[in-house]
């Protein structure tokens, strides 16, 4: 195997790379090592190596991994040589000028020395810190110019040149495409890698923490993933699923159309008890009709009878009425000869008359009484008392009452301005009064009563600076944090702040946000609330003068003392006119203020109704309001006095009639007193003539007039009993006729049916004097509940046929059709036609599905799991032939030991066989795809693993989600196997095999590592397909392992047999370690790279060939001798 050729790293060129400016190292085909202090360079070179090796620019994944697993080192800071991080996060670059880098890999075949580089260039801008890159390849060693021009490293621009103008189309590639360039790498330059595993493998191998399990490494990087194309076979047995799918949804189809068959069948028995109870129904309607016929016709015959007894009966008193009449007229003509009944008749009319001519003597009278109230009114004029004595004595004329009507106006009108006069002041009385209440009874709960606006402006603030800080923040007004010291000054303390002592103040660190809220207050409603920018006012410095009214305050925040002493701090106190004059600004205690050259007296309400400052204040302004209120019911009882007397004058007789109504009362009063004596007068006519034989005469016409009316009302009531038999005789001959026409049509429209008129015959025979109507009435409740159950049997024939439709919406068969023809028709075509027609494709299907289930699947995972066992012989006939010190190994892969294990030996039987041909045409028997033998040990297994290949139908995405995980894992051989190492232990008469898979966990130290290392470079055998025949290989690969601190935990001897286990393999190998190490690597390494970075800014590296090595041990103890 160490003369097998392959593609050697034969040197690698840095330029501009982290702490390195140039660089070009060159190393031994197989072992070489690093060595150097912890932080001197070593992960900077083998970083370099994997950008290229990886072609993948990002590195976070990979980056000084081997020195700190959360290393977050990136490009930039290798390209631009990162030194520092300053104050405020601040980076400090050794490159702080525009430039380029390069990392250039020379690999050189180990049969023809042939040379091909693959590399990296990168330009950097340093002010954004953009970075460009270009992959590149060509044949032949390194440029002798080490990519560089004569003062710099090459750009890639100029590479590119240079690769056009020196190199032929195939002898070169370059791209910024990483992708595309990683293709081109693994799969030509490298010797054909797998693109995903190596650079696992190889990321995993540099700091070797071995973070995976034994097992699961060995199934990983041993066993590699097979692709396994189960395509056709799982469309096939996907096919066959769905032929047998269909033909259980046709026998689950039939069974539904058999179950609504047999639904429509108690339709149908429904509705045959329907046509009988119908029958019997009609049959005793019929007869029903035909007996009331009967009846009627009697009734109208006795009817008639009756109304020939009621007319010969309205004809005797015809003759009785009209022999009456004539005797009453007779005594009527005797009376009229004397006048009587003419003297009668007027006097009714005159009595008519003078019951009118009365009432307007009494409005006439009851206005004049009401007029007298009048006389009484201080403000009635003489002139208009002497008008109204007129009214009372009736002598007034209609000039004299215009007059009065006028003037009783005018007073009217007086009264109405001054009692509106007085009502207005009553109101505004009554509002300032309930204010006033308002603002006492606030003040006595504890409130100082402040205005509304600025309590509304308050709540406001407050808030919204909820909202926008999510604090509870309390909205002061300035008076709540202020008291006074001496009341002697608390009147000039309250009168000179005026309005500055309602500002509204918050917590200076939320004044911002206070003054902003405030201008979204509507100016035209709240132009007289301030807010207190109190984070300025806090740090403002004022001047305070001696004796300045401010000394007077106290405050309750600190914040508001600066505020207080701008605004008082200047203001003097001063006890007369002289000191005023004496200072520039200056107040007295009885609120007297001088400013700028003025005197003048404070406002008072500022220090009464506007005091707010302290409790005292409180007490003061509650004070003030009783008394105002008690000044108010004095100044409210005098208008109260005027609007009862207004009301009372209102109240009086107005004169609202015209003046003509009056005047026609006047009228009627003069004609009264003749129409009194006309009536007397016929009064004394009518009682002459009584005295004479007219009284007798009307006495008998007066019971000869009432025996004819009693005669007339029994006559009228003669007449309507005719009347009333008349129609009711008119009613039955109409109610007959109806109920003969209604006979008639049940007649013609009954359907006479000689079964059911035999049974209705044998029914009515067992009946004695039937009574059609009630037995009809029974009948129809049968024949109503008969249709009731029709509809609920049909109702669930519907829900059946509408289940039907959702199960099969292709169908479109009607949901609601009375008849089921359709539906019974497709019964017999499914029963008849379809199934038969499946069972052939199912059977054709299911000879398929066993030819690709067998080729496709069983036989592909059989030989992947004998080609793994192969893989696994080799590799074991590999290390057998090498020592790991006293310790072999050998990798150990087999059946699963899990449940997946159950399936190893149907894959590996050798009773494996079937022949489709033979296959039944019975579904039951179709998926017995193998011989007797195989399928009478293995036919379950063989079941639920096809089934693992059939999707489940109307999946939801997870579930289909989970079944494609299934059919992966099942489609991967690796499955069926487990995977482990053994060590191998020879005694004297045998070996002993130890399993590591539990084992290696107990083990520490370097018996821990052993197995593992095995497992890698057993790992790296197999990408690198070292035990591939040289026939077969297409073209050599490279051997390289990087390994970095892989032999901390080991002493010297176990270094040896790894280092000779990586010799024995044929393999390339970069080993890192610490200088403290390094006697237990340098005998058996070939190049040794000391590294030193001494200032953290300069990477140095020398070189030592096997020869040199006792001068580098001298100078490493010399330097250890100094340190």
């Amino acid at each position: 195997m160490t003369n097998q050729r392959f593609e050697a790293l034969s040197r690698i060129c840095l330029n501009n790379w982290h702490y390195i400016n140039r660089k070009t190292l060159s190393f031994n085909r197989e072992i070489n090592f690093f060595t150097g202090h912890s932080g001197s360079g070593k992960s900077t070179v083998i970083d370099a190596m994997q950008i290229v090796l990886y072609a993948n620019t990002d590195g976070r994944g990979f980056f000084n991994k081997a020195a700190a697993d959360d290393s977050d080192r990136n490009l930039i800071e290798y390209l631009r040589g990162m030194v520092n991080i300053g104050e405020n996060n601040e980076f400090a670059y050794l490159r702080n000028q525009n430039f380029s880098s390069t990392i250039v890999l020379e690999l050189q075949r180990t049969d023809t020395e042939e040379c091909q580089c693959v590399g990296i260039v990168f330009d950097v801008d340093t002010s954004t810190n953009e970075i460009s890159r270009r992959f590149f390849w060509h044949r032949g060693p390194l440029w002798d110019s080490g990519y560089r021009t004569a003062r710099r490293t090459m750009s890639i621009a100029e590479v590119e040149g240079y690769l056009q103008s020196h190199y032929g189309k195939e002898e070169y590639f370059a791209t910024s495409h990483n992708e595309r360039f990683r293709r081109q790498l693994y799969d030509v330059y490298l010797g054909g890698l797998d693109s995903e595993k190596f650079p696992l493998l190889f990321k995993r191998a540099i700091p070797f923490r071995m973070n995976i399990r034994l097992e699961d490494f060995v199934k990983e990087y041993i066993c590699m993933e097979q692709d396994i194309h189960i395509d056709d076979m799982q469309e096939s047995v996907m096919q066959y699923g769905r032929m047998r799918k269909k033909i259980e949804d046709t026998y689950i189809e039939i069974s539904i159309l058999k179950e609504m068959q047999e639904k429509y069948g108690l339709v149908l028995e429904k509705e045959e008890n329907i046509r009988k109870n119908g029958y019997f129904t009609g049959r005793l309607e019929i007869l029903e009709l035909k007996e009331r016929a009967g009846e009627l016709t009697d009734k109208a015959a006795l009817s008639r009878d009756d109304l020939q007894k009621q007319e010969r009966l309205k004809d005797g008193l015809d003759e009785q009425i009209a022999e009456l009449t004539a005797q009453g007229e007779e005594l009527l003509k005797r009376i009229s000869s004397t006048g009587y009944e003419d003297l009668k008749t007027r006097l009714e009319s005159l009595n008519e008359l003078l019951e009118h001519l009365n009432k307007s003597e009494v409005k006439w009278r009851q206005t004049a009484e009401r007029l007298n109230a009048w006389i009484d009114q201080e403000t009635t004029s003489n002139q208009t008392i002497w008008d109204i004595e007129e009214f009372e004595k009736n002598t007034i004329d209609g000039e004299k009452l215009e007059r009065l009507k006028k003037s009783i106006a005018e007073m009217r009108k007086e009264a109405e301005d001054l009692k509106s006069e007085a009502a207005a002041i009553l109101r505004d009385l009554k509002r300032q009064e309930r204010q006033l209440k308002e603002e006492l009874a606030q003040l006595k709960a504890g409130s100082k009563a402040y205005p509304k606006y600025l309590e509304h402006a308050r709540s406001y603030i407050q808030r919204r600076l909820l909202e926008e800080t999510g604090k509870a923040v309390e909205v002061h007004v300035m008076a709540d944090l202020l008291d006074i010291r001496n009341e002697e000054w608390r009147n000039a303390v309250e009168g000179y702040l005026g309005g500055n002592k309602l500002s509204l103040v918050v917590p200076p660190a939320y004044a911002e946000d206070a003054l902003r809220i405030y201008s979204e207050l509507d100016k035209n409603e709240y132009f007289r609330v301030a807010v207190l920018d109190t984070e300025k006012a806090g740090k403002d410095t004022p001047t305070v003068l001696e004796d300045a009214l401010c000394e007077e305050v106290e405050v309750r925040e600190a914040y508001l003392k600066p505020y207080l002493e701008r605004l008082l701090g200047q203001v003097v106190k001063c006890r007369s006119i002289d000191e005023l004059r004496g200072c520039r600004i200056g107040v007295t205690p009885d609120c007297m203020v001088y400013h700028t050259f003025r005197l003048q007296q404070m406002n008072p309400e500022q220090y009464t109704k506007s005091a707010y400052i302290g409790k005292d204040s409180v007490r003061q302004r509650i004070r003030l309001l009783e008394k105002a209120l008690s000044e108010m019911e004095k100044k409210r009882a005098p208008e109260e006095t005027t609007v009862r007397e207004c009301e009372a004058v209102l109240s009086l007789e107005q004169l609202s009639e015209e003046i003509s109504v009056y005047l026609e009362w006047q009228k009627d009063m003069g004609d009264l007193k003749e129409r009194q004596k006309e009536k007397k007068r016929l009064e004394q006519k009518l009682l002459k003539l009584k005295e004479e034989n007219v009284d007798q005469w009307e006495k008998e016409r007066s019971a000869v007039s009432a025996l004819a009316d009693g005669k007339r009302r029994e006559r009228d009531a003669v007449s309507r009993r005719i009347y009333e038999i008349n129609t009711r005789i008119t009613q039955m001959a109409q109610a007959v006729t109806a109920v003969e026409q209604e006979l008639l049509a049940k007649d013609r429209e009954f359907m006479q049916d000689d079964l059911l008129e035999a049974e209705f015959a044998e029914y009515m025979a067992g009946k004695e004097n039937p009574r059609y109507e009630k037995l009809k009435d029974t009948f129809t409740g049968r024949l109503n509940a008969a249709a009731e159950a029709r509809d609920q049997a049909f109702q669930t024939l519907m829900d059946a046929r509408g289940e039907y439709a959702r199960k099969y919406p292709n169908r479109n068969f009607s949901i609601t059709s009375r008849d089921n023809r359709e539906y019974e028709k497709l019964m017999e075509i499914l029963e008849c036609d379809h199934l038969e027609e499946y069972r052939q494709i199912a059977a054709e299907q299911a000879r398929s599905a066993v030819e690709h289930f067998k080729d496709d699947f069983m036989f592909k995972i059989r030989s992947a799991i004998r080609e793994a066992l192969q893989r696994k012989d080799e590799l074991n006939r590999i290390i057998s032939r090498l020592d790991f010190g006293k310790d072999k190994y050998q990798f150990v892969i087999g059946k699963n030991k899990g449940a997946d294990g159950r399936f190893y030996d149907m894959f590996m039987d050798d009773s494996l066989e079937v022949n489709p041909n033979e296959l039944s045409e019975a579904v039951d028997n179709q998926m017995n795809l193998f011989t007797m033998e195989h399928e009478s040990q293995y036919g379950e297994l063989i079941e639920e693993l096809i089934n693992v290949f059939i999707p489940p139908d109307n999946a939801t995405p997870e579930q289909m989600e989970e079944a494609k995980r299934n059919m992966d894992k099942y489609a991967d051989y690796r499955t069926y196997l487990s995977f482990d190492m053994q060590q191998l232990i020879q005694n004297e008469d045998e070996v002993i095999r130890i399993r590591l898979s539990k084992m290696i966990k107990k083990n520490s130290g370097g018996e821990g590592q052993n197995p593992l290392y095995v497992a890698l470079l057993a790992s790296f055998a197999q990408a690198y397909r070292i035990s591939m025949p040289e026939s077969v290989r297409r073209n050599p690969t490279i051997r390289l392992v990087v390994l970095d601190e892989a032999f901390s935990k080991m002493d010297a001897e176990k270094v040896a047999s790894c280092i000779e286990l990586i010799r024995g393999l044929g393999f390339q190998a970069i080993i890192s370690a610490t200088n403290d190490k390094i006697q237990n690597y340098v005998e058996n390494v070939d190049k040794t790279f000391v590294f030193a970075n001494p200032n953290k800014k300069s990477i140095s590296i020398q070189e030592f060939e096997r020869e040199s090595f006792p001068q580098l041990m001298k100078e490493l103890d010399e330097g250890e001798e100094d340190d």
